[in-house]
């Protein structure tokens, strides 16, 4: 058996040992300890994923310990986000106070001994009861670390209860008071979760109808619903729409592949030049451009609210128009609704593909372009439709042009989630990190593949950015105008 290297951080140092391959972190540190005489401090427990004791965070993620192999270079630190007690423990006090507080026990009055759950009641809790306390989830929760928010296992643990009928609490009204609606859905906790749970589609968005149905909801959500029920977009019309102005229509010379394109509400009311971009870069890949006039927002603003009622009326408009399309798919320039397309429309009959997708399947020769640019993942991009490479690969076909990756490329940028409305404070405060790491990075140029995104960072960049926003941020398309 070889051996590889190892970094332990012991209360702010960092000390490098060698281990044995094919070893996981727990066994590694038992064998630093005894055969090093260290004496590093942790926990564990089980040794089997159950417990959640070892969680900690390993080359910048929180994992389990004794679940994660050892790779050389590797490096092992205390969960983030908790107070440190010693070496690798952390102070999980104010979690189990706060636990307490949100009473985690059945809530009932008088006898409820006759009372049976059905099988149906069960499907409606079970996704949420596998928590194994690791608290990886509150580790990297962005809001959690920027508001009075509690953290993702918490709005979880509260779901739980909410879908019991023995229980008598109010656990969304509970919920939106412990500022359910700081969530910014990006789906950090999900990703980093042992036990696969979906957090943010099965607690956040289901306690956020539940609120919104009882009348807790944030004033300015209504502001975007009533733009849907009179425009059917969830921003207001500023100039000349999109769909007024493009064709119907826009043949590829050698087509390779025929596409609907699904433009969103930013492209169609705010940010055209992106959507005029897409069809021209899409038309220079050999991809004919069909354009539905009558499409209309696809309800994600609604879904992340809790708002699902409007969402699924908006849902069937969509899909009377594009499932009755002769195309290969539909192609979108927005993350947030590429992710709606793929998950929240089951009944679809057609493909959904984002154009970073399209794009990177029929590659072209660029024309060269001297800048540098970095790289913000979209968070219903990344973690919502699992896309990472494609774009990053985009980019380095373009020749002189130089990818620099920020610090944390697919960090929430702090809109998502109805936050950017909601809660302009936290999205800010959030934003206001992510802007230091691109700016740090020395780019001409943010690019992306999502209108909020892009709005938000550009918002922020006038803010915060001390050099008075002279980095610019880009969709990848009006990127990709510059060099087909």
């Amino acid at each position: 058996m070889g051996s590889i290297t190892i970094t332990v951080n012991r209360n702010g140092v960092f000390k490098k040992y060698t281990v044995p391959e094919h070893i996981t972190v727990l066994e590694a540190l038992e064998y630093i300890n005894s055969n090093y005489g260290e004496g590093i401090l942790y926990r564990s427990s089980c040794r089997s994923g159950q417990c959640g004791s070892c969680a900690m965070t390993i080359n910048g993620e929180p994992r389990l310990a004794c679940k994660t192999k050892v790779e050389d270079g590797m490096v092992v630190e205390p969960l983030e986000g908790f107070n440190v007690v010693e070496d690798l423990i952390v102070d999980r006090s104010p979690y189990y106070k706060k636990i307490q507080d949100l009473r985690n026990y059945l809530h009932c009055e008088g006898d409820k001994t006759n009372l049976k759950i059905t099988p149906k009641d069960i499907k409606e809790f079970k996704s949420v009861r596998n928590c194994i306390d690791c608290l990886c989830c509150l580790s990297k929760c962005p809001a959690r670390r920027f508001s009075q928010y509690p953290g993702p296992t918490f709005m979880r643990q509260l779901t739980r209860f909410a879908f019991d009928p023995r229980d008598e609490g109010d656990r969304d009204k509970e919920a939106y008071f412990e500022n359910l609606h700081n969530c910014t859905t990006c789906a950090k906790c999900v990703e980093v979760c042992p036990k696969e749970i979906d957090i943010v589609h099965r607690a956040i968005e289901r306690l956020r109808e539940l609120a919104f149905k009882k009348g807790y909801y944030l004033r300015n959500h209504l502001i975007v619903r009533e733009n849907i029920l009179k425009g059917n977009r969830s921003v207001k019309k500023e100039r000349g729409s999109f769909l007024e102005e493009v064709k119907e229509e826009y043949i590829a010379d050698k087509e390779k592949m025929r596409l609907a394109f699904f433009t969103g509400c930013l492209v169609d009311y705010r940010l055209q030049d992106v959507g005029r971009s897409a069809i021209k870069v899409l038309n220079a890949h050999g991809i004919s451009v069909v354009i539905p006039k009558d499409q209309v927002c696809c309800g994600s603003p609604l879904l992340r609210t809790g708002q699902r009622d409007l969402a699924e009326k908006l849902k069937r408009k969509n899909l009377k128009v594009f499932n009755n399309l002769d195309v290969d798919g539909v192609v979108t320039v927005c993350a947030g609704c590429g992710s709606t397309l793929k998950r929240d429309y089951r009944e679809r009959e057609f493909q959904v593909m984002d154009i970073t997708e399209v794009l990177d399947k029929v590659p072209i020769e660029y024309k060269p372009l001297d800048i540098k640019v970095t790289y913000h993942d979209p968070c219903h991009l990344r973690r919502g439709q699992g896309i990472y490479l494609e774009p990053r690969r985009i980019l380095k076909r373009i020749p002189k042009l130089e990818l620099i990756e920020m610090e944390i490329p697919d960090q929430c940028c702090g809109a998502g989630g109805g936050v950017r409305s909601g809660k302009p404070e936290i999205a800010n405060a959030i934003g206001r990190r992510k802007v230091r790491m691109i700016c740090k990075t020395g780019a001409d140029y943010v690019i992306t593949v999502c209108p909020f995104c892009e709005y938000h960072i550009r918002d922020n960049l006038k803010k915060f950015d001390e050099e008075g926003g002279s980095l610019k941020v880009m969709n990848i398309v009006s990127l990709l105008d510059k060099v087909i």
